[in-house]
């Protein structure tokens, strides 16, 4: 197997497991956050409606990630999570990009 097929592989496996990361940390954050603070839970799960609501509770959780707010909690294991998810995105698309500039000059190239 060439050398350049080998980065390719390895670049495209490296932006598939990142962004897998990124949602897995997502659940894992909600995971932490519905056992060990189960009232700060219910207020972001039932903010406006007072009711379950799967996309809004989704998005919800996508903010708080979004904010400062868990570190007021001082939980090294959410502000862990959060971190990776935080950062998963910002190291895959650069090897996605990479693996893309990759195939492009390989097709040039021949």
């Amino acid at each position: 197997m060439p050398a350049i097929t080998l980065v390719y592989l390895l670049l495209i496996l490296a932006a598939v497991v990142l962004f897998a990361l990124h949602y897995i940390a997502q659940w894992r954050f909600t995971v932490l956050m519905r056992r060990r603070y189960p009232n700060h839970w219910k207020t972001i799960i039932e903010a406006d409606t007072g009711r379950l609501q799967g996309l809004a509770n989704y998005g919800r959780v996508r903010r708080v990630l979004k904010s400062d707010a868990p570190a007021l909690l001082d939980d090294a294991a959410l502000l862990r999570w959060q971190g990776w998810w935080r950062r998963t995105p910002w190291l895959a698309w650069p090897c996605w990009f990479a693996a893309l500039a990759l195939q492009w000059w390989a097709l040039r190239h021949g």
